[in-house]
């Protein structure tokens, strides 16, 4: 057989599907497979030279479906990450990124800090693009734009080498480029976290394929190294050594028994063990907690019943290029026998259950690949509310193994054909298809995150039934200016759901903003009585409860004040709960309690949150307790040295 005919074969049994044949039944295939753990040099020679340049369709087609997003400007967090962060307008404050947690810079901000989101390395993108693009919004998307064309070139080169196949590389990585599903964190100021973190572990990932061919240990520290630096942006990333650990077992096989690959899949995970700890000592020290994302908020039982649903809607996102949106309300399943639980489990069972019969063993990588990055999605449900439990964002890097399935469906065409086509002729006429459908969603996906307003409004017209959606807008709308607007839609949402206490929230702060104040404890008097509580409804029953007493404060009524915000807390026990009632307290002069509220809430937030030590230092000089208030005083000014009141903590200081 002619040398460059074999390569074509090598190639082939690499990266095609083998439906029929199980892969020790063939010695090629044996053989390929050795040579895809051991063998780098191998690998076939390209049949023409503009093979080399296949990386950058992608590239290309992923700058030109992201550039409409050049003319959005900020959205929902951007106006506060962007233009109101401080601590983004000066390089010298970079070193501070990694001592502090995403929301430090709202210092005085107690509903912020208590979400403890540690990602030091999107403060330092934050930080650069200040400095290069000042608040211009078109320099920020750019920025977005160039990170997602990187995250491509780099999904071609992972593919390419997992697969043997250029052509398998340029497919998964073009899809890759345009999937609608990514206009959220590309076209999305702040949802550039995904696509940073994937510059990270792609690259990662790509070093250890790189060492599993030439045993280099210099390509083995910079895959630790670069999974560290992907934890520091996103904490997806510390689901990377699951990844490497199934291809050692599962993957790789080669000549080696079970055992064998479990001990060695072990002596990588070991390996990994370093950076993590360092994360989490980085971290804790920052936080002052080694904890990831914040306090859970849901029960852990309906929580797992609801992962078998949320996987089958991140299915059905990366298959149909419609509905997209900024929330996807997700009723928590709190029954294993509902058809909410059981069709979507069937429906996990029938894909896996393909998967194996297949025999594949590219088609079961991109499945746990998809897998395993989606896990810490799927694993934090219980800190998410119904309305955020599924987010387009979060298949950012899992849709690289959707992707790739595709390819591998579009490969096997290629080899056999089909509808009367020839291979060829059907493979390239299914990837424009797919490539054409998707890039036009993706492009008009990109025009809704052109500010806050069309992000809500997009969220009621994919799901005009959803109450919340409409409780949103109706924000939006007010914080827009379109006061009667607002109440027409927050109106209409209490018509879909009057249980729905997020509805009662927003209609008392429209009523409160305008001078309203017994119309806002109307409200709120209102939701109590209607939002009945359990385990799901508890908390946001308890920020009712919270707001409830902020108002009855405003209205001198004392002791009902009192009495709802320690309902709050008793419903939720959370910091920022101690945190309110201790200020209200200080308020009405009760020092001792304000001074046990403030230190209940000390306990579980973050060392530097400078605003507690202020609290608790006026606590202690109205009991009178000088040496306590002065050390308290003292370390406010240490921590918030711009702080506004400096002057008038300072000169009580010197009164004491």
């Amino acid at each position: 057989m002619p040398k460059k005919a074999q390569a074509r074969r090598t190639s082939r049994l690499a990266s095609e599907e083998s439906a029929k044949k199980p892969a020790a039944s063939s010695s090629a295939a044996s053989t390929t497979v050795e040579r895809a753990e051991t063998a780098p040099a191998a690998r076939a020679p390209a049949t023409s030279t503009w093979k080399s340049y296949y990386s950058l369709i992608p590239v290309a087609l992923g700058l030109l479906a992201s550039a409409n997003s050049l003319w959005n400007g900020y959205a929902i967090d951007d106006i506060t990450q962007v233009r109101n962060n401080a601590l983004i307008r000066e390089l010298k404050n970079i070193p501070s990124a990694f001592t502090n947690s995403v929301w430090s810079f709202a210092s005085n901000e107690i509903v912020f800090t208590a979400d403890r989101y540690f990602r030091p390395l999107f403060n330092v993108l934050l930080t650069i693009n200040y400095a290069i693009f000042g608040t211009a919004p078109w320099g920020w998307h750019l920025a977005n734009i160039l990170t997602h064309a990187a995250a491509t070139y780099l999904v071609f080169l992972v593919i390419d080498q997992v697969t043997g196949s250029k052509v398998a590389g340029m497919i998964t990585a073009g899809l890759f480029a345009v999937h609608p599903v990514h206009a959220e964190s590309v076209a999305w100021v702040s949802g550039v976290t995904d696509p940073l973190m994937s510059l990270f572990a792609l690259s990662a990932f790509y070093l250890y394929l790189r060492y599993k061919r030439s045993r280099n240990l210099v390509l083995l520290a910079g895959m630790l190294l670069l999974y560290l630096l992907g934890a520091m942006t996103k904490e997806t990333a510390l689901a990377l050594p699951l990844l490497v650990a199934y291809m050692e077992v599962f993957h790789f096989e080669g000549s080696n028994g079970l055992g064998h690959r479990i001990i060695r899949a072990a002596a990588f995970v070991g390996l990994f063990a370093i950076p993590t700890l360092l994360y989490f000592l980085i971290r804790a020290s920052a936080l002052g907690s080694s904890g990831v994302g914040t306090a859970t908020r849901y029960p852990l039982g309906p929580a797992l019943a609801t992962v078998p649903l949320a996987m089958a809607k991140y299915l059905g996102f990366m298959l149909l290029p419609w509905k997209y949106s900024y929330q996807h309300y997700t009723e928590f399943v709190h029954s294993p026998v509902s058809s909410s639980f059981i069709g979507p489990v069937l429906l996990i069972l029938a894909i896996t259950g393909a998967i194996l019969w297949s025999r594949s063993r590219m088609l079961a990588f991109a499945a746990v690949w998809f897998v395993i990055w989606l896990a810490p999605a799927l694993a934090a449900i219980p800190q998410f509310d119904p309305e955020y439990l599924v987010q387009e964002r979060y298949l950012y890097l899992p849709s690289a193994g959707f992707c790739l399935a595709v390819a591998l469906r579009i490969e096997w065409i290629a080899a056999r054909g089909i509808f009367g086509l020839s291979g060829r002729r059907a493979a390239i006429a299914m990837s424009v298809g797919i490539l054409v459908i998707y890039g036009a969603a993706y492009v008009r996906q990109n025009a809704v995150w052109r500010d806050s307003l069309a992000v809500f409004e997009k969220c009621v017209a994919v799901d005009p039934a959803s109450a919340q959606a409409r409780t949103d807008l109706a924000r939006q709308l007010f914080d827009s200016g379109k006061q009667k607007e607002a109440e027409q839609m927050a109106t209409s949402a209490l018509a879909l759901d009057p249980g729905s206490p997020g509805i009662y929230l927003v209609l008392s702060y429209i009523s409160n903003a305008t001078g309203r104040l017994d119309q806002g404890i109307d409200y709120l008097e209102q939701g109590v009585a209607s939002v009945r509580e359990g385990p799901v409804t508890s908390h946001r029953l308890a920020t009712l409860e919270l707001n409830l007493g902020l108002l009855y404060e405003r209205r001198k009524n004392f002791d009902r004040a009192e009495q709802t915000l320690l309902k709050s807390i008793e419903i939720w026990p959370r910091s920022v709960g101690w945190y309110t009632t201790g200020q209200f307290y200080l308020d009405v002069g009760r020092f001792e309690d304000a001074r046990k509220m403030f230190e209940q809430s000390r306990g579980d937030l973050p060392g530097r949150f400078a605003p507690i030590h202020l609290k608790l230092g006026r606590s202690y000089d109205g009991l009178g307790h000088v040496a306590e208030a002065k050390a308290e005083y003292e370390k406010y000014l240490e921590l918030a040295p711009a702080a506004k009141d400096r002057a008038e903590v300072m000169r009580r200081l010197a009164e004491l």
